[in-house]
């Protein structure tokens, strides 16, 4: 009997986390770090992803400071604040109650937390999930659980839609070219795991052992990958002609066929509550061609 329960145990153990956020979200619980009583009305971003994170549940009057990199939406309360260099000095400036980052650059947090400033760090996401529960944890520190619900149930639905139709096509390879070097973004990155939702075989995958995320790989690894398409974000028509023209790569099946789909970065590379319009820039490009 025991080693049955243990079994189910085990069994169970991978998706807990995930069966609890579920409940949060449809019941509406708010998690025991919740900041319903001290809801900060001082809030500093110096991450793009979470900036649109916060103003998606709600939380702009809240936002007085957003870094240099953070521009949207428009309105966002934009600011010569950087994330990857914070400078500590002109941050208490602002006097906040709440700082948000990604980074922990130069111990930042540390330093912020001397001078009573309290911060929230939300490191890059490894998959989907990860972005939902970092929506959850900001809606619950800021006060806004209730809106920060309705975006993951509104991005689920949107992301269910799109695997669904996914899901009735064959796979295929594709490339994710980050820049000139060939760095590309495995399914260790959420970046990846969005590839991984869609039914995308990702050439990448193969080559990051480590698990890293975003592995570099080699112009041969690419073309004896021959994928069937090539995602770039944020690159123009000039860049296409350049790849076209690189030695070996006419034989790949992506650039013989000229299936490239180029992708706005922003977008491509945020976690937030866009990650379904990118997914469906994806989609659309393959249902189309």
């Amino acid at each position: 009997m025991w080693k049955m329960v243990k079994f189910i145990l085990r069994a169970l153990l991978p998706i807990l986390p995930h069966f609890f956020l579920l409940i949060s979200i449809c019941l509406g619980i708010n998690a025991p770090n919740a900041l319903a009583e001290n809801k900060p009305s001082k809030i500093i971003s110096l991450s793009p992803s979470l900036t649109e994170i916060l103003f998606a549940i709600g939380a702009a009057p809240q936002v007085i400071a957003v870094d240099s990199q953070s521009n949207f939406p428009r309105n966002v309360p934009r600011t010569r604040l950087s994330a990857y260099e914070p400078n500590l000095e002109a941050i208490a400036s602002f006097k906040p109650d709440l700082v948000v980052l990604s980074y922990d650059i130069s111990d930042a947090v540390k330093g912020l937390n001397l001078v009573g400033i309290d911060t929230l760090l939300l490191p890059t996401p490894k998959d989907f999930n990860e972005i939902l529960k970092q929506i959850l944890v900001l809606g619950e520190s800021t006060g806004n659980i209730e809106k920060a619900n309705k975006l993951i149930i509104d991005m689920q639905k949107k992301m269910r839609r799109l695997t669904a139709v996914r899901e009735k096509r064959r796979t295929i390879k594709i490339y994710h070219e980050i820049d000139e070097n060939y760095y590309s973004a495995s399914s260790f990155s959420f970046i990846g795991s969005i590839y991984q939702m869609l039914n995308l075989t990702n050439i990448a995958d193969n080559a990051d052992k480590g698990g890293y995320g975003y592995p570099k790989l080699s112009p041969e690894y690419i073309i004896s990958s021959n994928p069937d398409v090539i995602i770039l974000p944020g690159k123009n028509s000039g860049y296409i002609g350049k790849i076209m023209k690189r030695p070996g790569w006419k034989h790949i099946s992506a650039v013989r066929n000229k299936k490239f789909l180029r992708v706005e970065p922003d977008i491509a590379s945020r976690w937030g509550p866009r990650v379904p319009e990118f997914a469906n820039s994806i989609v659309g490009f393959l249902e189309s061609n």
